[in-house]
C-alpha cells in the first residue's frame, strides 16, 4: 500500500470514502514546534509523527492519516524556535476535531502524540475523555506503544531515539555535526509567563510548565552523535511502526 493511498490530503472525496469504507480509522499526528537542540530541526516532532502515522497505516493495510498538527500544549515554552499553546485551547481544538472525523464517517481515531508530556496528554486525552460523554468513535491517546524495545538507543527530549528515528523519517532534519554535548546552555526568550502556559493544566502539569522554563541547562548524551546512524534508525522506526500497528488492531478488535 502506498503512503499517497492512506495521506487526506492526496484523497480525492470519493478516495477519501472508500478509503474509510475499507477502514474507518483516522490517524492524527500530534506534534509541535519546538527546540530540539542545535542537531535537529524544530520540526521534529511532527515529521517523526507523520513518518510513524503514514508507515501504520501502511501495516494495518488502511487507515487515513491527517496531515500533522503542531497546535501543542506547552512543554519548553520559552525554549527558542518553540511556539506552544494554552492547554485549553489545544482541547478545543481536539474535541471540534474529534467531532469533525465522525461526522465523516470515521469509528476509532488514534491520536499519536509525537510531541509527548503531561501537558500535551491532559489537553488530547482530556479532550477524548469529555468527548466520549457524547460522541460515537472510540478515541485512543497514546505517545507509542508499549516497551521495551530491542532497537532503543536511550530516551530524553532530542535524544539518541528522538534523533535516530527523525534520521530514519526525514534525513536532512538531523545534523549530527552540529552536536556538542558540551554545550548545555538553553537559548530561551525573555518575558515568557509560566501563568499563561498553565491555564487549564492539573497542578502537576502546571509545576512541570514552571520547572521546564526555569532550566537553563539542558545535559546532552556524550555519544548520541556516534550513537545515531541511518541503520539504527531505520531499525528503531520498524520496531516502534510494528508494535504500534499491533497494539491499533488490538484496540480495534476490542469494538
Amino acid at each position: 500500500m502506498s503512503d499517497l493511498s492512506v495521506r487526506w490530503e492526496m484523497l480525492t472525496p470519493s478516495e477519501l470514502d472508500e478509503a474509510i469504507a475499507r477502514l474507518p480509522l483516522a490517524i492524527v499526528p500530534a506534534g509541535s514546534i519546538e527546540w530540539h537542540g542545535p542537531h535537529m530541526t524544530c520540526g521534529s516532532d511532527f515529521l517523526r509523527g507523520e513518518a510513524i502515522c503514514t508507515r501504520v497505516a501502511e501495516r494495518l493495510g488502511g487507515g487515513v492519516v491527517l496531515p500533522p498538527t503542531w497546535v501543542a500544549a506547552p512543554g519548553f515554552c520559552n525554549w527558542r524556535g518553540t511556539i506552544s499553546f494554552t492547554p485549553a485551547l489545544v482541547k478545543q481544538v481536539a474535541l471540534e476535531l474529534y467531532a469533525e472525523l465522525e461526522k465523516c464517517g470515521f469509528r476509532w481515531i488514534f491520536v499519536h502524540l509525537a510531541h509527548a508530556g503531561q501537558m500535551q496528554r491532559e489537553a488530547w486525552g482530556g479532550a477524548a475523555t469529555q468527548y466520549a460523554g457524547h460522541g460515537s468513535a472510540q478515541i485512543l491517546v497514546k505517545h507509542g506503544p508499549d516497551g521495551p524495545f530491542e532497537s532503543g538507543l536511550g530516551g530524553g527530549h532530542a535524544g539518541p531515539d528522538e534523533a535516530a528515528e527523525l534520521m530514519a523519517a526525514n534525513p536532512d532534519a538531523v545534523h549530527l555535526d552540529r552536536y556538542d554535548p558540551e554545550d548545555t546552555l538553553l537559548p530561551q526568550y525573555e518575558g515568557c509567563d509560566p501563568w499563561l502556559y498553565s491555564r487549564g493544566l492539573s497542578p502537576e502539569a502546571t509545576e512541570a510548565v514552571f520547572r521546564f522554563m526555569a532550566r537553563e541547562h539542558y545535559e546532552w548524551s556524550p555519544d548520541l552523535a556516534q550513537r545515531v546512524t541511518p541503520d539504527a534508525g531505520q531499525a528503531l522506526l520498524d520496531e516502534v511502526c510494528d508494535k504500534l500497528a499491533d497494539e491499533l488492531r488490538a484496540w480495534m478488535a476490542e469494538g
